[in-house]
């Protein structure tokens, strides 16, 4: 993927392999914010530049990329607040977007070691460029930025007064990029959707199982002892957070349609799960909403192979 973006003239093929490497064995083995996640948010922000040819400038291009693969190194499988509330030393090192400041000095970090930077070919100005295009985007990747990000691209479009030649304007577009690289699981085919929200929610019980141990009440998102409120947690998230961010980028990146499409094809399936789900309260059956999910995968992949049985034996004949 860097080698179609961006060739190898400017770039030192052992540093990249060896910055890669590297970056790779420092996500750590967590149920989600994991190596697996950050290659996949990398490969969605380089599908949007792909598509999207000449909209981002090239230093851009080359941040938005390195920032989405890095974006959450050395994540513990904790959130922000769970680092303020149990006094990590981290948060006490950085007071606001705690995460997202450490996976951008673990970027930092990794690019000093001898033969990892990847960037020794660029001029000084261009190098200082790009790593504060790449701070911004991890930052941006902390969704209580998303929120005022969201509100003043909005604005901007609503009043039809976004330029690209704009760097103000164009800061607020990168950010939300990568939120909906971030966010992309809820953009991917239904089948992966599922898969992931298992894997996420696996993350998010362990924090709660943590918060509980300290004394603390986890939110229903992190709460396994909640499992029947997912599909109702899973409709408020693609509402409130991801169908409006693909909307946004959409408006200014029509390219981006496909994540848009999906993810909206996606909040069906979950409103349907969602209204399962209570259906069965209703009727007084307890409901797992993860083991409600493998079933209803189990099935569905049941109805595949047996299109695909059927398909099979007409094209015989």
């Amino acid at each position: 993927m860097f080698k179609d973006l961006f060739g190898l003239s400017r770039f030192d093929s052992d540093s990249l392999i060896r910055f890669t490497l590297t970056v790779r064995k420092n996500y750590r083995r967590v149920p989600y914010h994991n190596w697996t996640h950050g290659f996949s948010v990398a490969n969605s922000m380089y599908s949007v530049i792909k598509h999207s040819q000449n909209t981002f400038k090239a230093n851009e291009c080359l941040a938005l990329y390195i920032a989405s693969l890095c974006h959450d190194l050395d994540h513990r499988g904790k959130n922000n607040k769970f680092m303020l509330d149990t006094e990590s030393p981290l948060a006490a090192i950085y007071s606001t977007s705690t995460m997202e400041h450490h996976h951008f000095n673990q970027t930092v970090t990794i690019l000093q070691q001898k033969g990892h930077n990847i960037f020794s070919k660029l001029t000084s100005g261009e190098y200082k460029q790009v790593l504060s295009y790449v701070k911004h985007c991890i930052l941006a990747t902390d969704l209580a930025l998303f929120f005022p990000n969201k509100a003043k691209l909005s604005q901007i479009v609503t009043e039809n007064s976004f330029s690209w030649r704009n760097s103000e304007h164009r800061l607020l577009i990168q950010a939300i990029a990568m939120t909906a690289c971030d966010l992309s699981a809820s953009a991917k085919p239904w089948d992966i959707q599922v898969k992931t929200v298992k894997v996420i929610f696996e993350e998010f019980y362990e924090q709660g199982d943590a918060e509980k141990l300290a004394g603390h009440v986890p939110s229903p998102l992190m709460d396994r002892d909640r499992k029947c409120e997912l599909g109702a947690i899973q409709v408020g998230f693609l509402t409130g957070i991801c169908l409006p961010c693909y909307r946004l980028l959409y408006d200014l990146i029509p390219e981006t349609k496909p994540m848009l499409d999906q993810c909206q094809a996606n909040l069906e399936q979950w409103r349907q799960i969602d209204e399962e789900i209570k259906r069965q309260k209703e009727m007084g059956n307890e409901v797992d909403a993860l083991a409600f999910l493998d079933k209803m995968m189990e099935t569905s992949e049941k109805i595949v192979e047996e299109q695909e049985e059927t398909t099979d034996i007409e094209d015989r004949n």
